[in-house]
C-alpha cells in the first residue's frame, strides 16, 4: 500500500529521491527547477511513497503569478480574454511524475487530487504534450478541459506540441 507525505520540508535526501526518479523518466534533473519553484507563492507538493518506502511518484505546483516565466508564456500565449479566464487566480500544475512500473494504478490521479484539495485558487492550470494520452486521460477524467492545442512553449526544443489544459477550482 502506498501513501502519500507533503512536501512541507524540503531537505537534501527528498531532493535527491525526488530527482533520481524523475532522471529514471525523464533522463534529466529536475533539481535546480524544484529548489527554486519550493519558494514560489502558493507551493505545494506531494509524494507517493510505496510499502517498500520508495518514491514511487511526485506532484507539485504553486499560485501562477504575474512575473513568473511560466505564466507570462501561458498569458501571451492564451490573449487577454483567456488570460484573464485562466490566470487571474490560478494554480499552477507544474509537474506530476509516476515511475512508468507503477503506472495505471491510481497514482497520478492520488496525487493530483491531493494537491487541489486544499488550493483556494479560482483555477488550475498545466501543460502536457499532445502526443501524452494517458496524462490527457488522467487530467480530463478528473475534470480538466482542453484550453488551448497546440502549444510550443517559448524557446522550447520540444520534441512534440504541448496542450494547456485547464480546471475550475471554484
Amino acid at each position: 500500500m502506498a501513501s502519500v507525505v507533503d512536501i512541507y520540508k524540503m531537505d537534501e535526501y527528498l531532493l535527491n529521491a525526488i530527482d533520481d526518479l524523475y532522471r529514471q523518466i525523464w533522463n534529466h534533473s529536475i533539481q535546480e527547477r524544484l529548489n527554486k519553484h519550493y519558494r514560489y507563492h502558493g507551493f505545494k507538493g506531494y509524494v507517493c511513497i510505496s510499502g517498500d518506502e520508495e518514491i514511487v511518484g511526485f506532484v507539485y505546483g504553486y499560485c501562477s503569478m504575474p512575473g513568473q516565466y511560466y505564466h507570462e508564456l501561458l498569458a501571451n500565449e492564451l490573449g487577454s480574454v483567456e488570460s484573464k479566464r485562466w490566470l487571474k487566480d490560478c494554480f499552477e500544475l507544474v509537474e506530476l511524475a509516476v515511475h512508468p512500473s507503477h503506472r495505471n494504478l491510481g497514482y497520478g490521479k492520488l496525487l493530483v487530487t491531493q494537491l487541489l484539495k486544499e488550493v483556494q485558487n479560482q483555477t488550475a492550470i498545466l501543460t502536457t504534450q499532445v502526443t501524452n494520452q494517458s496524462a490527457r486521460k488522467l487530467y480530463q477524467g478528473l475534470g480538466w478541459e482542453v484550453v488551448k492545442e497546440p502549444f510550443i512553449p517559448g524557446n522550447s526544443n520540444a520534441h512534440s506540441p504541448y496542450v494547456i489544459m485547464g480546471k475550475v477550482l471554484k
